[in-house]
Parts: structure tokens; sequence; C-alpha cells
């Protein structure tokens, strides 16, 4: 009944109510960039279309796809950005650059520099599962062409605007490099060890950035269970490299952030009203001009990595981001019970916020 009357409100399509988890993550290995576990698909064996028509009735944050329906969100939440080709378009990609995209309806929340989403409608398209990021890597194949710098920060706020909750996908000031080349980011780490102070990225440089490297090539020890990421010189290295640059018909990565997705459980098991609340998500892609290429140049060292090693340009384009759901094994994180949200109210979204942000 609950759910019924959300979508006959949101006007959603009546297949969001019985959304099921597009995928079991449950055992797979990850690497953790701050407030995030980012899974490998193509190590885990996990095959995750994503052409406009197999993600159509998903949520598309960005993509390089035109025309509806991947382009067109629910009610209640922004529509898609437009990322760029990176060969006749920006070999870097902003939302709080690019021109905010437009809505099936107007909602609050909505932000002119990050897509968002008002909670209730969030809630109506998971229908009860955890929410999960899947991305495409779709730059060239050369050796340092396929790596791709990405960085994302998403907000949680409430009716005042103010944060309840920042959770940052961060390679948390690391060398960029790829994880088993003494890049940034633990594999197996614990999201709970980062605490987001609310700032933008570090842009800095190859030795330290707050940018990840996606879409490398990665070899892997079999030996352990879940497999290894290694390095390719590393005598335990008994498979790969395993490419992640696996273009716009299939993601390559499957992202959660345990935290967030409790504080959101949080929320929705409350009986406060989610039209008061926002997810908005910062994303950037590619080569920011903070890097030291203050034109934009595509061909500058530190985007192509020609020398360095690994790239930062989107340069082919289509590059996507879009929501699902996943099961996988429930993090060791703290629920608040749905009695006491009714009880302290903005209160303990203080609270929260003390926590996830102090």
């Amino acid at each position: 009944m609950k759910y019924t009357k959300i979508l006959t409100v949101l006007g959603l399509a009546l297949s969001l109510n019985s959304q099921a988890a597009l995928i079991d993550l449950t055992g797979q290995g990850y690497v953790t960039y701050g407030d995030f576990n980012s899974y490998s698909l193509p190590i885990a064996g996990i095959n995750v279309p994503s052409s406009p028509g197999q993600i159509s009735n998903l949520v598309v944050v960005a993509t390089g796809s035109n025309g509806n329906p991947i382009n067109t969100n629910f009610s209640g939440m922004d529509n898609a950005y437009s990322t760029p080709s990176g060969v006749s378009g920006s070999n870097f990609f902003s939302t709080g650059g690019t021109s905010d995209p437009s809505q099936v309806s107007s909602f609050f929340g909505d932000n002119a520099a990050t897509w968002d989403t008002s909670l209730i409608a969030l809630e109506a398209f998971l229908a009860g599962e955890d929410m999960v990021f899947f991305f495409n890597n779709n730059n060239l194949n050369g050796a340092n062409l396929q790596s791709l710098a990405g960085w994302a920060q998403v907000k949680l706020t409430d009716n005042n605007g103010d944060e309840i909750g920042v959770f940052d996908f961060t390679n948390n000031n690391g060398a960029y490099g790829l994880v088993s080349e003494g890049g940034g980011g633990t594999f197996f780490g614990d999201p709970a060890d980062y605490t987001s102070d609310g700032s933008g990225p570090i842009i800095g440089n190859n030795a330290g950035t707050d940018y990840v490297l996606s879409g490398g090539p990665i070899c892997i020890d079999t030996g352990t269970t879940p497999p290894t990421p290694v390095s390719c010189n590393s005598p335990l290295a008994d498979e790969g490299p395993i490419n992640h640059n696996l273009g716009a018909d299939n993601a390559a990565y499957a992202i959660v952030a345990p935290e967030l997705n409790s504080l959101l459980k949080g929320l929705f098991d409350s009986a406060l009203n989610l039209n008061d609340f926002t997810m908005s998500i910062d994303l950037r892609l590619g080569c920011d001009p903070g890097f030291g290429n203050p034109n934009g140049n595509v061909g500058d060292e530190i985007c192509t990595g020609a020398v360095s090693g690994f790239g930062k340009n989107i340069n082919n384009g289509f590059e996507q981001l879009f929501i699902a759901s996943a099961t996988f094994e429930s993090p060791n994180t703290q629920i608040p019970e749905p009695g006491t949200l009714l009880l302290l109210g903005g209160g303990l979204l203080l609270l929260w916020r003390h926590k996830l942000i102090s």
C-alpha cells in the first residue's frame, strides 16, 4: 500500500515497485576509495550490459547517449547529464560545469551544479533494495589512453539545505595509479576509516590526488578467495591483465557506499517526509584543468600519461554513470531504529551529520 501510494503520486511506472537487485556482489573482492567500495565486474565475472535499451528503466546520472528514454529519469529527479565525446568535445566533464538537465517535473531540492533526486523518488525506485552505482569506462584502448580520472561526492540534505551526510569517492590524495601498482585505494578496506570534510577534490598531481584511476588493466592472484589484485610483474600474478575499458555496452565497475545505504535505510524506514530530503551527486571525469592544463589541452603529458603511463583524458566519449540495486554482504554499520528517527527528528539527523562529516 505504501509504495502503491508513492507510485501514484509520482506517476512512476508500476515496474519500479518490483525493482529486483540487478546483481549479487556477495563474496566478491572490492577496492575501497574513501566512502565507497568499487567492485571490478570483469574480475568478478559479472556482465552488466549497459546499452541504452538495457538501462532505460534504471536511473541514469550521466551518459553520452542521445534521446529518450535513457536521458529521461523519473518524476522527482533530474534527467541524465550529457557527457562529452572527448574527440569533438571537452576532455573533462563536471556536473558543475555543464548545464543542469531538465526534469519530468520540478521538485524541491534541485541544484544547478549537481545531479539531484528527492528521496521519495529514490525510495520508490529502489523499492527496499540497496543502491549501487555502475560506471562505463569507454576510452581508447592504447596502453596509456584507456585510463580515466574520476571523482565524485554524494550529499544528503534536508529542506533547510543542511547536510546530513557527505560521502566521497576519492583516491584520498594517493598516487595516481592502479591499486595493484601502488596507486590509491585499499583492497578490502573499511569505508568507516574515512570521513569527508565536504570539500571538493585535491587535484594535485600524479604523486598525490583525490582523482581515482579508472579503466586500467589489472593482474590478479587467483590463489586467494576472492582473487587479489597484484602487480603484473609479481610472481603471484597468474591471470591477466584483465581489461576494464569495456566500452559503452558493458559496465566495468559496481560502486557501493555502505554508510550511505545505511543512512538511506534509516530515512526510508522512518515516517519523516521524504519530499524534504535530497540526494545530490557532484561528478567529475577526465583531465581536470587544475592538473596544470589550464587550457584543457588534451595533448598535455599530465592528461595523456604518455610518459607517466596513466592518462586522465576523456578521449572517446560515452562514459556512463547509472543507478540500480545489488545484493551484497551487510556492512557492520549501525542503522538507526525507525522509532528513534521519529522521536528525535531533525536532532538525529544532526547527529548523523556530526558522525559523517565532522
